[in-house]
């Protein structure tokens, strides 16, 4: 099934592309020939390279996804195509196709000045200011794996109750 990925965000790059790259070879792929050809793949279409592709920027790896899933459609197994710009005539896959390792239950709960964020019944949660709370370093590391930069960016992202799975390529699990 197409996973499709934003390149901006509230008007910044998400770098999610090199960032799920980051991942992909770092856990993965033992060599970069598929990296290569589909960062040749994709300067061919868009005339330039990755964003990322600058002097000193390494980004951390987007390992995972987290998607709602109201039809249970994603499960282990299940076929992932990586996209960007999906739907439009410069739709192009930026990844070559995984199976879903796992998926992992999620619910983030807004309650007053707290926020609770619940992966397969495991809690942590924060003040809004994001200061206080159990599982601050988890909450971070969830972030960073999902493709942020901070909590703070990711909850602007997530920003109201959800529900949904977090998506797994690779055999990381909280």
């Amino acid at each position: 099934m197409i996973l499709s990925f934003s390149t901006q965000l509230n008007g910044k790059p998400t770098y999610f592309v090199e960032k799920i790259w980051e991942g992909l070879l770092k856990y993965i792929f033992s060599h970069d020939t598929e990296y290569m050809e589909y960062l040749n793949n994709h300067e061919m279409q868009f005339c330039k390279n990755w964003d990322w592709l600058r002097e000193g920027c390494e980004p951390d790896p987007k390992i995972h996804t987290i998607r709602e899933d109201k039809k249970e459609r994603w499960k282990p197994g299940t076929k992932i195509d990586f996209f960007i710009n999906c739907r439009q005539k410069d739709m192009f896959r930026f990844a070559p196709v995984l199976e879903v390792v796992s998926v992992q239950k999620v619910e983030i709960i807004y309650r007053g000045l707290f926020i609770a964020v619940v992966i397969d019944k495991n809690l942590f949660y924060t003040d809004v200011d994001f200061t206080l709370g159990q599982g601050i370093d988890g909450m971070l590391r969830l972030a960073h794996n999902d493709g942020f930069d901070t909590i703070e960016d990711f909850f602007a992202y997530f920003s109201q109750d959800f529900e949904g799975k977090i998506i797994h390529w690779t055999d990381l699990k909280y």
